[in-house]
């Protein structure tokens, strides 16, 4: 607390500081107080272990547990693996923003194409192109956006006009330049 205080103080930010009431007579709080006491008083580990590592932990087991769980599924059948998003996703920093690359990455976007592998539309195919309306169609292929297309390689410094979803993506996330222009370019191919 006292480094937040010190970092907004060498920002010139106001600061407020707030008394906030305890607890003190809320029956669970006092129960879990009391059981959280009888813990720490019995286990000579607990001072050893960092809040950090803890939610480290739980954030590595959460996440192994909801793979093996999409493994399970039948989404895996139909859409089939989706890679780590959050080894691979750069930040843009903004909420929105990842999200939506988040949801390009893991093609996960809601496109005509995707919605009806889970008979959620009544047509898959671009009705320019006529072949399956998805991201990768949408970004890659489509006649509709190749203005936009060319615009969008020349700003990702991509030589080849004919490239793969993934050697797209390797250019987008390359760096956070890179991953700005990609997000301001999605509003021209009607994703967004």
């Amino acid at each position: 607390m006292a480094a937040k205080i010190h970092i907004r103080k060498n920002l010139n930010q106001n600061i407020a500081l707030l008394w906030v009431p305890g607890h003190s007579g809320v029956s669970w709080n006092e129960k879990a107080n009391s059981i959280a006491k009888q813990v720490s008083d019995f286990s000579p580990y607990i001072d050893c272990i960092a809040s950090e590592d803890i939610l480290s932990h739980l954030k590595k087991q959460s996440f192994q547990i909801t793979e093996e769980n999409y493994h399970k599924s039948k989404y895996q059948s139909l859409i089939g693996n989706i890679p780590d998003i959050l080894t691979i996703s750069k930040s843009t920093g903004n909420r929105l923003q990842d999200r939506l690359i988040d949801r390009i990455i893991s093609k996960t976007i809601t496109t005509p194409g995707l919605l009806y592998r889970f008979n959620l539309h009544s047509d898959p195919l671009c009705r320019v192109s006529n072949e399956i309306n998805d991201i990768s169609h949408i970004l890659l292929k489509c006649q509709k956006y190749a203005s936009v297309r060319v615009i969008l390689r020349k700003k990702l410094n991509i030589v080849p006009a004919n490239i793969t979803y993934d050697v797209l993506l390797s250019h987008v996330l390359a760096n956070k330049n890179h991953l700005l222009v990609f997000v301001q370019t999605l509003k021209y191919f009607d994703i967004v």
